[in-house]
């Protein structure tokens, strides 16, 4: 009863192992057996959702004017898991706001141990400690999800510089994330080259015409504004802002003359 009535912050987890492990380290928790299990939605026969999303009563009990809750769910390595629990959390998360809770999201790092039980018997406490520690307020945590990878990355650098990155051979798709300052232009200069000397053009997009106008200087390829002065015209490709993706713009952009050329997008 102290927990109910004193206001002591909470940890939902999944499952009571995990609920378990996270008393024996001194945290109170509340163990669901699923993510989806702290809040139900009203359906109709046929199993429409035909109403608004509502905690259980049993966590309801909980969810007190001021109370900090932790949400610390299991890791998965499979995009669509990962989706479903983000969006569990997003759900129950915002209905124990709506309540007058503090929530915050305890991530698990990706590793061998799913869950906070494995966890805690791996790396001990005072790993966890340091994760409960630097916890962020759901707010936060919901826009760092626009920053992250959807899926884990094939190949994962510890180094200064990329260097020589190596892509995978017949990959469509390369999505580069690396901080400001490792040597991304320098490695897109070289694949844009390579394309270059296979006969394939390049089409530069960004969301501003003066990054535009230096990728293009850097890579050795005409800006979309430069294309009818230049000699070169549109021979190795261009450089577009979004805003300029369609038909009717100085670009006269069809997304069917790139089929077989290099797309690269800078953020």
């Amino acid at each position: 009863m102290q927990v109910a009535t004193h206001n002591v912050p909470v940890t939902i987890v999944e499952g009571v192992k995990k609920a378990g492990a996270l008393l024996t380290a001194g945290y109170a928790a509340i163990a669901i057996p699923g993510v989806n299990a702290g809040y139900r939605t009203p359906t109709h026969e046929y199993g429409t959702a035909n109403g608004k999303p509502y905690l259980i009563p049993d966590l309801k009990h909980f969810a007190t004017q001021g109370r900090q809750v932790n949400i610390c769910f299991d890791q998965d390595n499979k995009p669509e898991t990962i989706q479903r629990v983000r969006t569990a959390i997003s759900r129950m998360g915002r209905l124990l706001v709506n309540e007058g809770c503090s929530l915050r999201v305890i991530d698990l790092p990706f590793g061998a141990e799913k869950g906070v039980d494995d966890f805690i018997y791996a790396l001990g406490q005072s790993a966890f400690d340091a994760l409960y520690n630097t916890a962020v307020a759901l707010e936060l945590w919901e826009i760092k999800l626009f920053t992250l990878l959807t899926y884990p990355p094939a190949i994962a650098l510890n180094q200064r510089f990329l260097g020589q990155l190596l892509v995978p051979e017949g990959e469509k798709l390369i999505i580069l994330k690396a901080p400001k300052g490792t040597g991304k232009t320098e490695w897109l200069a070289t694949e844009v080259a390579k394309a270059h000397d296979l006969g394939r053009r390049v089409l530069i997009i960004t969301h501003r015409i003066q990054l535009g106008e230096a990728l293009c200087n850097r890579f050795g390829v005409n800006y979309v504004t430069e294309v009818r002065t230049n000699e070169t015209g549109t021979l190795l490709g261009y450089g577009v802002c979004v805003d300029s993706l369609h038909q009717e713009s100085q670009a006269r952009f069809n997304p069917n003359d790139w089929s077989n050329d290099v797309i690269i997008i800078d953020q």
